[in-house]
């Protein structure tokens, strides 16, 4: 009997918002790599969206990596709304290290130097979230005009992954869709993330730098 009355509630929910023509706020992680976005493949670059699963991608820790899973969530669609906080932003080419400009998403992580924190290994590194990259010289959030949508590719482990000519984004073994940037199950991140606001100072005050270190096939191939 419950469950009768609550699909019927369900039922007359959606034919309500048919008939009122409301569009729904679009429901998302704000993290992935979005459409477009380039990764580096044993036969050179090519975007995320076009991979799948048994393909080798390049890692900053751990080199070739086989993707064990692609999931795939929507940034924007014309049947939603897209609230301002879940638009990407622009990254001009040069402020990453990229050698193309790039979209990041709010809450996808970034990997940059900084010798004011350190990783669990003790090296210098920091992963920054997408939001805070918009007080960087030329970036911007961007409003949606057509439908676009986030790749999250998966690894047995986490890794960094090289994108759009040098710039380092945050894939989580484990990439719990509904729960935010931290996945729901498996083991602890390997990276932990900065609070936005602490990431915005570090960027404003200089002390973050872009990660360097170029493999040979980044080199060849951007």
């Amino acid at each position: 009997m419950v469950g009768t009355i609550r699909d019927k509630a369900r039922v007359a929910l959606a034919a309500k918002r048919r008939q009122s023509n409301l569009r729904p706020v679009i429901t998302t992680a704000g993290c992935g790599f979005v459409s477009g976005t380039r990764v580096v493949t044993p036969g050179g670059w090519a975007t995320v969206d076009s991979l799948h699963v048994g393909d080798e991608v390049l890692t900053f820790d751990a080199g070739f990596r086989r993707v064990t899973a692609l999931v795939s969530e929507p940034i924007f669609t014309s049947a939603h709304i897209a609230p301002r906080n879940l638009w990407p932003v622009f990254v001009p080419a040069g402020a990453l290290e990229n050698r193309h400009a790039l979209l990041v998403q709010p809450h996808q992580g970034v990997l940059v130097e900084s010798p004011k924190v350190r990783d669990k290994w003790g090296d210098p590194y920091s992963v920054i979230p997408g939001a805070a990259l918009g007080v960087i010289d030329g970036s911007y959030r961007v409003e949606p005009s057509r439908p676009l949508v986030a790749v999250l590719p998966v690894f047995a482990e986490d890794q960094m992954i090289f994108v759009n000519g040098g710039a380092l984004l945050f894939s989580q073994s484990i990439w719990g869709m509904r729960a935010g940037v931290r996945p729901r199950f498996g083991p602890a991140a390997n990276y932990n993330m900065v609070p936005v606001q602490t990431a915005m100072t570090m960027l404003e005050t200089g002390a973050v730098r872009n990660v360097t270190v170029k493999p040979e096939m980044i080199l060849a191939a951007a």
